[in-house]
């Protein structure tokens, strides 16, 4: 299975979950490494908007295409309809399951759906699994877009 990191270009490579264990996320509370890919590059982006500063944020990022093994017994995927149906309110709730999951040193990844995209799926990746090493992280690539995308951020900040 192929997934996407699109991050900073000092950050991309960070394959110990430090930002993610620095800040936290929807998936992760502090102090609990991960690290967030997507299914597509285009959900990566998504997500990357989403949480971006302004345009400044944007303007220096690379790709990441990582594979990841496409084995059950060690990604687990969750089911959007087993959630509560407040799951993208409740950070709590997520993390708590995302806990769980990263916590276990037998998942290697899990498969989440995305809050703005609910039918796509994004992958937190876990950098403390027994099986990390089955991961392999491919080349990093510069990476621009549209600037009338970034011209939206500029003007929503």
């Amino acid at each position: 299975m192929i997934v996407y990191r699109l991050a900073d270009k000092r950050y991309v490579d960070d394959r110990e979950g430090v930002g993610a264990k620095l800040f936290g996320g929807r998936w992760n509370e502090v102090n609990t490494p991960c690290i967030y890919t997507s299914e597509h590059i285009s959900l990566a982006l998504l997500e990357k908007v989403v949480h971006a500063r302004g345009s400044d944020s944007m303007k220096n990022i690379a790709l990441l295409k990582i594979t990841i093994p496409n084995d059950e017994e060690i990604i687990f995927n969750v089911d959007v309809n087993r959630l509560e149906d407040e799951w993208t309110k409740n950070i709590s709730y997520t993390q708590w399951i995302g806990g769980q999951l990263l916590n276990d040193p037998a998942t290697l990844a899990f498969s989440v759906p995305s809050a703005i995209i609910p039918d796509e799926k994004n992958i937190i990746l876990n950098p403390q699994s027994k099986y990390f090493n089955r991961i392999a992280f491919g080349e990093i690539i510069d990476f621009s877009t549209d600037f009338r995308l970034l011209n939206m951020l500029l003007y929503s900040s």
